[in-house]
């Protein structure tokens, strides 16, 4: 295996690794994959150097943040595969699902007591980045996170970077470097100490739940106090079901995927924001394989530095090369940001010129003011707009041009831009299965501004971009969209 870039390294106390304990954790928070994932990578390494057994724990809270049978569903299913893989492979791995909130802690508070060192994944949103810093508070053991992002290490960027132009320069210049130093494909097969663990009784008991529980997901649900009305949708949690998908954007959308990304009857785009938000698929292995179909001949010598411009950088096909783009650099900025700013779902972490230009046109007259209820059942006069979020409420996703237009008129609709806001964050982390997410943080605060730059002043808007339905259906393909999504009921606007 290659040495882990630094980078990607954050350790969250002062203690050092020694021989006591007997085992190493890697706690799989949110890159739920056994394959191309640097934090089992230096799990893999760490416990090897104190030569001690792995033991991989995975862990589905009943109390996060906007919990429902959407999200359990989707992670059980990913669960329910590694506890074939754990058997299939004798792989030390320990799930604790929990029936009662404080389940799971009770468990790992007393078995990370008997471990050497601990190390989990970096990720610097939702309830996790606050997790991960109480870890390390808390632990008498050292802890380690570690980024497993992306191709671009967050210790790479020294700033929150305000827009894609200036995170792209950054991603130009290292991407080489960065690319040629993966993640091992099956980090486990490095592991050294392969012998089976001896958990202790209440962990064996939490196990043998959890499995049972992981052979009728769908039962279990329903024992749950979560949010039963949001349901669960077609999409399988599984590694299995991203790697199908994948290879389904390259047979079917690919070949269109720079001219018709946009439309949603084309039905261009990759579609695999789902897994890559629950790490069931690394960032890396996507763009690897983006790069075995480019042209003939084509090699990393093709690459040149084009300073932060979107085009002559990969030369390469050109439906290539926009993917890419899309998935390395739209997607990593919002990492880098979250990375670098703890309030980057804040209102205020908006540039400077976009919260003066809202604020100044706050008390703007709107003809439509709708309430969060209307919203959320798709109750406006605006049928574009309305078939969207019927999408989104029913299947989970929303096709992505139409997700812009779907936060600019909310920012329309709602008294002031913090209602705006509130109303949009909570309707994307409740409905959308990869909300909750950087890159997702960062769709809908593009909306109002950030990474983006000034435009013409209008009412409502300011200087922030304007979108309306009416210019979105001349652009775009929607014929059979709006006849699946659409409600005929409302008007057009």
């Amino acid at each position: 295996m290659m040495a882990i870039d630094d980078k990607r390294i954050f350790k969250k106390n002062e203690f050092r690794c020694d021989k006591s304990g007997d085992f190493v954790v890697y706690w799989m928070q949110i890159h739920h994959r056994l394959q191309y994932n640097f934090a089992l990578q230096y799990a893999v390494e760490l416990a090897n150097s104190l030569d001690k057994p792995l033991l991989i724990y995975e862990e589905l809270k009943c109390d996060y943040p906007w919990a429902s049978n959407r999200i359990h569903t989707f992670y059980l299913e990913g669960m329910a595969e590694h506890a074939d893989l754990a058997e299939e492979k004798s792989i030390n791995w320990l799930p604790v699902i929990e029936k009662k909130p404080g389940d799971s802690r009770a468990i790992w508070e007393r078995l990370f007591g008997h471990a050497s060192a601990l190390v989990t994944d970096d990720y610097p949103v939702y309830f996790i980045r606050d997790r991960n810093e109480m870890l390390g508070d808390e632990l008498d053991i050292p802890v380690f996170t570690v980024d497993a992002n992306g191709i671009i290490p967050l210790g790479m960027t020294e700033k929150a970077p305000y827009n894609a132009y200036f995170f792209r320069k950054i991603m130009q210049k290292n991407f080489i470097e960065c690319y040629t130093n993966p993640p091992a494909e099956e980090p486990l097969d490095y592991l050294e100490n392969t012998g089976p663990i001896d958990l202790y009784k209440y962990a064996i008991e939490a196990k043998k739940k959890s499995l049972q529980w992981l052979k009728d997901i769908p039962d279990f649900i329903e024992t749950l106090d979560i949010r039963h009305d949001v349901d669960a949708i077609y999409l399988k949690g599984t590694r299995e079901a991203a790697i199908d998908q994948l290879y389904q954007f390259i047979e079917k959308g690919l070949a269109d995927y720079d001219e018709k990304r946009n439309d949603p009857d084309a039905k261009a785009a990759s579609g695999l924001s789902p897994w890559l938000h629950f790490g069931k698929i690394s960032e890396y292995e996507i763009v690897k394989i983006m790069l075995e179909h480019q042209p003939k001949g084509w090699d990393l010598d093709n690459i040149t530095f084009n300073k932060g411009s979107t085009g002559g950088f990969f030369n390469g096909d050109v439906n290539v090369d926009a993917f890419l783009d899309e998935v390395i650099t739209w997607r990593e900025v919002g990492f880098h940001f979250a990375h670098h700013e703890p309030n980057y779902d804040k209102f205020e972490t908006l540039p400077a010129w976009a919260r003066e230009t809202l604020e100044k046109h706050a008390k703007d007259e709107r003809e439509y003011i709708y309430s969060f209820e209307e919203l959320e059942q798709s109750e406006t006069h605006d049928e574009l707009w309305n078939a969207a979020q019927t999408q989104l409420r029913q299947e989970g996703v929303m096709q992505n041009y139409l997700r812009m237009l779907w936060g600019k008129k909310v920012m329309q609709w709602t008294p002031d831009p913090q209602t705006a806001l509130d109303y949009l964050i909570e309707l994307n982390n409740l409905y959308a299965i990869d909300g909750r997410d950087p890159n997702s943080y960062s769709g809908i605060f593009w909306c109002f501004g950030r990474f983006d730059r000034a435009w013409q002043e209008r009412p409502i808007f300011g200087k922030t971009r304007y979108m309306t339905s009416n210019s979105a259906r001349k652009k775009l393909k929607l014929k059979k969209y709006l006849e699946k999504y659409g409600n005929k009921e409302a008007g057009e606007m």
